[in-house]
């Protein structure tokens, strides 16, 4: 089975992805890693040398690596579902791990991530353009309060 989990940067979803992974023995990818492993560049290098346009082609092409995958939990880039057609390349459970904008800002003061779009647009801006698409995107939804309560919520939902 495949996991994808998606969600606002920030949100948890790597977080969640490395727990959950370690307790169902299955391998976890951070999709945003993964490209930049692929490309040899970091992904606000990628912005700015090519754009956000390229960077989410690059996105859907990797969709299509994990397909030939099995036992994984990939926890998406927050705007993998800017392109719809990335539903229907996303074979397996997709789980919309929902926070308050609080949270997402409490966990982004403390990252060292950088996140090329907040440069650009606030948290806020990013939530309402994005949450309708979350929605259509999942096939659970959880919300991430604390991240134990969290994970319990998705084993439930899923079985395991």
């Amino acid at each position: 089975m495949r996991l994808y989990l998606i969600g606002m940067p920030g949100c948890g979803k790597s977080t969640i992805g490395k727990l959950l992974s370690n307790r169902i023995g299955y391998q976890f990818i951070d999709m945003d890693n993964y490209i930049e492993q692929k490309a040899c560049m970091f992904i606000d290098e990628i912005f700015d040398l090519y754009g956000e346009d390229y960077f989410r082609a690059l996105e859907a092409n990797v969709l299509d690596e994990f397909n030939s995958m099995d036992d994984v939990i990939i926890a998406t880039g927050g705007g993998v579902i800017k392109n719809k057609n990335n539903k229907s390349k996303m074979n397996g459970k997709c789980i919309y791990i929902n926070t308050s904008i609080e949270n997402i800002k409490k966990h982004l003061a403390t990252s060292s991530i950088e996140r090329p779009l907040l440069k650009k647009y606030t948290v806020e801006d990013l939530y309402n353009e994005r949450k309708y698409l979350y929605e259509f995107f999942s096939d659970i939804v959880v919300e991430n309060e604390e991240i134990e309560a969290t994970i319990k919520d998705i084993r439930k939902e899923l079985g395991l």
